[in-house]
């Protein structure tokens, strides 16, 4: 076996040798030679899916050893690129002299690490070299490709000499990121590896972009994941059936959904699978967000639902009930309400001020004239900054929040919420933003559900401590005395506030265990809430378990009886492990 190493120079100006490594990752030996010529003949022993072509500037180029430590025995990755190149000619050096060369290093995926050096007098060539180097690789079948952004500066995580070091460039690498940004609309096959987000911290870098020992493990690290969780996830626009265990002839089931690693901000609808994607979405989402929303699935006579994703995510569903047919819940469309953004002139609700929707303005199911409550999704959008909405019966005083968010990204929850005697739901929002509002469901007298005024039951901001709850612990509620004896499930409010690292929550009936599934996700400093329909156990007990240290508040909305069917939670679908 033979490396060709024709330089190793790391350096953003011009002046280095090429360098060329075909390496097995983790495997002590490489598999595959690097050729000298397109005569010389390889036997291609690893499957195009665990094959990965790296080409990079100087910066990728720090991390040639990291980058092929951090994929797993198996894997073969192959490294070309020099420092000081514009992005057409890392295509037309390295890229296309590979194909020609060594057309074994292609693959299924490949990760460009360039742009630091950026032609910023004409923004538009580097759009072009964009799509150039995305095309050539696709034409060579190769199904993903990643990019490396770049590392936005940051003064505070550097030397002073490091800061003067980089001015006359640094400038620019926030418009090169945002430019790769845009390309993800026009390239269906490219996902961006974050080193943006995840290098915004010190004791990365020797001067302010190239990578110490640190860095580069990070890096590598980053680009491995990254390829990892995009191999298992769902296209763009498709369509993915779910069957809900023992649900056969449910009307419908209450689902917890969960994306992880979504390729570009998007969202999900649910809908029966004979039924096509309606126009209104359950959960929200922006590119490389984790992020969980409940939802009514309505189900098929065999127990089926479909999830449509408008963009490439990883998909994760849970389910902790069913509803029972004929029992007072029907299933609703889902039809649109109310939407801000074309109805009302398309203005914005005013921070502080309440928006009265009306059951008039929304077919309801024939004999759902004066439903006891209905299941709505509720969605922000557009919002001048951090607030929440309040859904509430009109006229009624209500202390509570249903959507928490943080600024203009969409951001849904479901409610469960009864019109007043005239027919109308009331949403306050303390701060300016869109509501959209769709109805997912309506319930009858017979279905046993009660929504009143919210009562509070934990708090964790306003114990004697005031303290956070620890990281794996768990908070128990007993909520015997708050429900009816005839009621099966509680529909609560779940919110996260100002977690110390990331994690998430899991809610279920106390005597079952812990899960494997999970209701809430968070990122430190979040303030994240999400509707839970859950049965207690046979004590009336409900559990609340934390996986990284925050504050918890649960709200108890109302109670719902034998037309909920509750189930120790369930994951149903995981891509990444199915």
């Amino acid at each position: 076996m033979r490396r060709r190493l024709r330089g190793a120079a790391v350096a953003i100006t011009a002046g280095a040798l090429a360098l060329g490594v075909s390496t097995a990752a983790a495997s002590g030996a490489p598999t595959v030679e690097s050729l000298e010529s397109p005569s010389d003949r390889i036997v291609e022993a690893i499957p195009r899916s665990q094959r990965v072509a790296v080409f990079a500037d100087s910066v990728g180029l720090g991390a040639k050893s990291a980058i092929a430590g951090a994929f797993p025995a198996g894997w073969e990755v192959n490294l070309d690129g020099q420092p000081a190149r514009f992005v057409e000619q890392l295509e037309n050096d390295f890229v296309k002299y590979r194909l020609a060369v060594s057309p074994h290093w292609f693959g299924d995926h490949v990760v460009i690490a360039g742009g630091y050096n950026y032609p910023y007098w004409d923004p538009e060539r580097f759009d072009r070299s964009i799509d150039s180097i995305i095309t050539t690789l696709t034409n060579a079948g190769v199904k993903h490709v990643y990019w490396v952004t770049l590392r936005e500066i940051d003064p505070q995580y550097i030397s002073a000499s490091a800061w003067r070091q980089v001015q006359p460039y640094y400038w620019y690498f926030p418009t090169v990121n945002d430019h790769l940004e845009r390309a993800l609309a026009r390239h269906s096959n490219l996902t961006l590896v974050d080193w943006a987000a995840a290098a915004n911290q010190p004791g990365l870098t020797y001067d302010a972009i190239h990578l110490n020992t640190t860095g580069a493990a990070l890096y590598s690290n980053l680009i491995a994941s990254t390829v990892h969780t995009t191999a298992t996830t769902v296209a763009d626009g498709s369509t993915t059936k779910i069957r809900v265990p023992d649900a056969d002839g449910a009307a419908a089931a209450m689902v917890n959904l969960t994306t992880t690693h979504p390729r570009r901000a998007g969202h999900l609808t649910v809908h029966r699978c004979d039924q096509s994607p309606p126009g209104t979405s359950v959960h929200n989402f922006t590119r490389g967000q984790v992020v969980a929303h409940a939802a009514i699935a309505p189900l098929d006579a065999n127990g089926d639902f479909c999830v449509t994703t408008l963009t490439q995510t990883n998909l994760v569903v849970d389910v902790t009930g069913t509803f029972q047919p004929d029992a007072g819940y029907t299933p609703v469309g889902p039809r649109r309400w109310h939407d801000t953004r074309t109805d009302g002139g398309g203005r914005r609700i005013t921070g502080g001020s309440t928006l009265r929707i009306d059951l008039d303005d929304v077919t309801l199911p024939a004999g759902a004239d004066d439903p006891a409550a209905v299941a709505i999704n509720v969605t922000a959008a557009a919002a001048d900054g951090l607030g929440h909405i309040t859904v509430s019966r009109c006229g009624t005083d209500a202390d509570h929040s249903n959507v928490n968010f943080v600024g203009a990204a969409a951001t849904p929850n479901l409610v469960f919420v009864e019109p007043d005697d005239n027919g109308e739901v009331c949403l306050f929002t303390t701060t300016t933003t869109h509501i959209i509002v769709d109805l997912f469901g309506v319930f009858d007298d017979a279905s046993g559900v009660s929504v009143s005024t919210p009562t509070r039951l934990v708090d964790s901001r306003r114990t004697s401590s005031g303290s956070r709850v620890a990281a794996g612990g768990v908070v128990e509620i007993d909520v015997s005395d708050d429900l009816d004896p005839a009621s099966s499930g509680a529909i609560l409010n779940l919110t996260g506030v100002l977690p110390d690292a990331p994690g998430h929550f899991t809610a279920y009936p106390c005597e079952a265990g812990l899960p494997d599934s999970s209701n809430l996700n968070l990122r430190p400093g979040d303030v994240v809430a999400n509707a839970v329909l859950l049965a207690p156990d046979a004590d009336g007990n409900l559990c609340v378990s934390t996986h990284s240290s925050s504050h918890v508040v649960v709200d108890l909305l109302g109670e719902v009886g034998a037309v909920f069917e509750g189930r120790t939670p369930t994951r149903v679908l995981d891509t990444r492990r199915d």
